[in-house]
């Protein structure tokens, strides 16, 4: 006698494989974007925590350092405030970075979703407009 599955056995099989990937996907995206969401939250912190310590040390060293720009000549964002820079990207995706002037960078929340940041030097401040969709959440 021959051993094979029934039309019936796959058709319950496939109905149950289908119930999984109906309930896990949505789950595994929004996942996805709270990371997401999390690592920008701590690059911002990293950024702001490493303007601070920028003007604490010039202010020790009792010279007026003034930060006109986040980055030294590398390739890298804010090389002159972290110990780990970040690698601009030339297309959007999702927690990437990427610079547009002297004062304002671009991070991506989503390949179509962004926010963008502006330093300003006289108040040693990286924030973004508040009026903006996730501006609030980032920052917060």
């Amino acid at each position: 006698m021959k051993k094979s599955f029934s039309l019936l056995e796959l058709i319950v099989v496939i109905v149950i494989l289908s119930i999984i990937v109906t309930v896990a996907i949505p789950k595994f995206t929004t996942g996805v974007e709270k990371s997401n969401l999390v690592k920008i939250k701590s690059d911002i912190m990293l950024i702001r925590t490493g303007i601070n310590g920028y003007k604490d040390k010039a202010i020790l060293k009792a010279q007026d350092l003034d930060l006109e720009t986040l980055e030294d000549d590398s390739n890298y964002l804010f090389s002159k405030v972290l110990t780990y820079p970040i690698k601009p990207t030339s297309t959007p995706k999702a927690a990437s970075w990427e610079k547009i002037s002297n004062e304002s960078y671009r991070v991506w929340i989503d390949s179509q979703s962004s926010v963008i940041f502006y330093y300003d030097l006289d108040n040693s401040t990286f924030d973004c407009d508040f009026k903006e969709q996730f501006c609030k959440e980032l920052t917060q």
